[in-house]
């Protein structure tokens, strides 16, 4: 029998790939027109295109490696990439490069991961070890956790490309499972001791001789102009809750390596050039949603995301949960909320990013998810709430280019109401579709007492 991740660390730790480090810089392809594809429920085989993962998982982002960068990593036919971040624990500390957790496992019921392919469609295996050394040989660990996904959407066009965005809900299945932080539970201070591993493989075979592989994500110091503001992505959230998935990160414990194994053995480890030499961050895109405990959930659910938008202006995921590309940003402007939507206590705060600077725009609530929560067209963008409309307040954006509620937003409502919420607002700078304003995506919220 083969030792657990655990058992291995550290032997492995101190004992990396024999095999030097290879320059992986020409095997790196764009990732143009990357949509998210919706939830796909492992348990029943069902997918939930027009909501976010917060609408069926845990509301907690456990894990954030969702920098975007506009490129994804080839791989080979057998070949499997092994990456690594951290699940930070109450001992580990609040510094510009952790979090201090509050648990020592946690439970992932959910997993975003992108990908690029040429395949109408592609099966894809994933393996998460609690204790892993970057670049050390993750072919004589027994994962913690394993995850075979059939069926995952490509692209209908031969000779075509398909990027995706696709989350894994686990919630129903028994394959959601623990995985603990910093590896023991306790905070050691060293990448060798303390972070996880994770490896994904596309087990359907390139037949259409277009290349695929991981989205590439990370960019921690702001080098590659990533993620939706172009300043790069800090390190986060881990189990911050401060941005329930709608804004990038750089995964806490990510590191500028990843091992490269082919049919079962260790090849060596890859790298895209080196980050600080002007390369990629060698890592990949993977979110892990869960219920770490203590943190404040969602106040509702997003729906309505940027796609088949007025002019092409698709979102392309780089803001997240997003309406339809801006002046600002392609990935669009984001709603989300937090707080206790109760009437009889209010707190919840709607707050929209990728604004336009110093631009008006209206907070809005309705009773109907428009086009079965899918929007019509309006603007620069998609009108996603309908029916009733009350006008809750000109919030002008702040120079980061975000606005926020402020005071009740269910006056007039009571116990079992279910509102639609949007924002809309002016975008007179590069506004894709010449209409100078767009709206945000949807946000639903159910009140009670």
């Amino acid at each position: 029998m083969k030792p657990t991740s655990l058992t291995l660390l550290l032997c492995v730790a101190s004992a990396p790939l024999a095999t030097a480090q290879q320059d992986f810089g020409q095997r790196i392809a764009p990732a143009p027109g990357i949509k998210h594809a919706g939830i796909y429920h492992v348990a029943t085989g069902t997918w939930t295109r027009h909501a976010s993962p917060i609408a069926l998982l845990g509301a907690d982002t456990l894990y954030d490696n969702t920098c975007f960068i506009g490129s994804y990593g080839t791989q080979n036919a057998g070949e499997t990439f092994v990456d690594s971040g951290r699940l930070p624990s109450p001992s580990s500390p609040t510094t510009a490069l952790s979090l201090t957790g509050t648990n020592t496992s946690y439970l992932v019921d959910g997993i975003d991961i992108g990908y690029c392919t040429g395949e109408p469609t592609i099966d894809v295996n994933l393996a998460f070890f609690n204790c892993y050394a970057a670049c050390s040989d993750a072919t004589v660990l027994v994962p913690d956790a394993a995850l075979g996904i059939s069926g995952l959407p490509g692209v209908g066009g031969t000779g075509s490309l398909g990027c995706w965005f696709v989350t894994l809900d686990l919630a129903a299945a028994s394959a959601a499972f623990n995985l603990n932080a910093d590896c023991d539970g306790t905070f050691d201070g060293s990448a060798s001791l303390d972070n996880f591993g994770w490896s994904f493989e596309i087990v359907t075979p390139p037949a259409s001789g277009v290349n695929q592989g991981p989205v590439i994500a990370g960019d921690p110091l702001g080098l590659l102009l990533g993620g939706a503001g172009g300043a790069g992505c800090s390190y986060g959230d881990g189990t911050t809750w401060a941005t329930n998935g709608t804004t990038e990160g750089t995964g806490i414990g990510t590191g500028d390596t990843f091992e490269v194994d082919f049919a079962g053995a260790p090849l060596g480890c890859g790298f895209y050039g080196g980050y600080l030499s002007g390369g990629l961050y060698s890592s990949f895109h993977l979110e892990l949603w869960g219920d770490a405990g203590g943190g404040p959930p969602s106040a509702g659910t997003q729906y309505c995301q940027g796609v088949s938008c007025p002019c092409g202006n698709d979102s392309d995921g780089s803001n997240g949960f997003a309406g339809c590309g801006n002046g600002v940003t392609t990935g669009g402007a984001s709603l989300d909320g937090s707080g206790n939507p109760s009437v009889s206590n209010d707190t919840v705060v709607l707050t929209a990013n990728g604004l336009q600077p110093n631009q008006p725009g209206l907070f809005f609530r309705a009773d109907n998810a428009v086009n079965g929560g899918a929007g019509i067209l309006f603007g620069d963008g998609l009108r996603c709430a309908g029916g009733n409309i009350v006008r809750l307040g000109v919030v002008p954006s702040n120079g980061s280019g975000v606005a926020s509620t402020t005071g009740s937003i269910s006056a007039g409502l009571g116990a079992g109401d279910v509102k639609r919420y949007q924002y809309w607002y002016r975008n007179p700078a590069n506004s894709p579709c010449g209409a100078s304003f767009n709206l945000t995506n949807g946000f639903e919220v159910t009140w009670a007492n």
